[in-house]
């Protein structure tokens, strides 16, 4: 769906934008958007208040109201293909409709694998976290939170949403993930910590490894990459982190894990 929208928060500052995409049931759409668009045809005007719970991941609009305008000016409809063999073929170096069905099983297995893990890797790292009995440094905490800051516009920038007009609070934002980021710098100082005990060391070819992947990932070259990270001093940051998965490794595999 194609659309014009305003927008006006509780704070009553306006944002108008044009041509704006919408895909009914996207992840990035306000509780309740899509509801308030079903049943709309071209040219159609409608102006609708979200209220966001308060528990909303974006701290300055939990609990808050905000009003929005949208008028139609096209509706689109995906067409899905056949679930055929031509289809497999198209897709990859798929012989057959069933080697394909096949691969996605295998993704998704790999992906609820990797969801399990990462749920009990947060678990852990909060207990690490409540045995700091010391206060973390502040420059330490501050810089989680220009990390995170940074993480989260740019998960906006690849929605196509300028994070300079997209209405946040960004002082407010930074304060909701105050706790957040001391538990996630305590947990990897303990980590550092767990590392350098138990002469946990990376390899150049382990951060060689990593690199490529995340160049993958990215749909970038390898050089390209690893070049930059070289000017940016990120090298450090790559090893470091390599470091402390294998820390998190060696903590669950003498971890006793109990599920509620």
């Amino acid at each position: 769906m194609v659309v014009d929208l305003e927008r006006t928060d509780a704070a009553g500052k306006t944002e108008k934008r044009q041509d704006v995409t919408v895909e009914l049931g996207g992840k990035a759409n306000p509780p309740g958007f899509d509801q308030q668009l079903l049943g709309l045809v071209g040219g159609a005007t409608k102006a609708f208040s979200i209220q966001y719970p308060s528990d909303y991941p974006i701290g300055e609009l939990a609990g808050t109201s905000v009003s929005y305008t949208v008028t139609v000016k096209g509706i689109k409809r995906r067409v899905l293909p056949e679930l055929d063999d031509e289809l497999a073929k198209d897709l990859g170096e798929f012989e057959s409709f069933d080697a394909l069905r096949a691969r996605v099983r295998e993704d998704l297995e790999h992906e609820a694998r990797h969801a399990a893990a990462q749920e009990t890797r947060g678990a852990l790292m909060k207990q690490l976290a409540a045995r700091v009995p010391y206060e973390m440094p502040a420059s330490l905490i501050e810089r989680e939170l220009d990390r995170r800051i940074e993480d989260f516009a740019r998960r906006l920038v690849e929605q196509r949403i300028d994070p300079r007009q997209a209405g946040i609070d960004w002082n407010a934002f930074r304060d909701s993930q105050r706790l957040v980021a001391r538990e996630a710098v305590a947990g990897a100082l303990v980590l550092d910590e767990v590392a350098r005990r138990e002469h946990l060391d990376v390899t150049e070819a382990e951060a060689d490894q990593e690199i490529a992947r995340y160049a993958e990932r990215n749909g970038r070259a390898v050089a390209a990459v690893r070049a930059a990270l070289e000017k940016e001093g990120g090298l450090s940051t790559v090893y470091a982190g390599l470091r402390r998965d294998k820390a998190v490794d060696f903590l669950m595999a003498r971890a006793t894990i109990s599920r509620e």
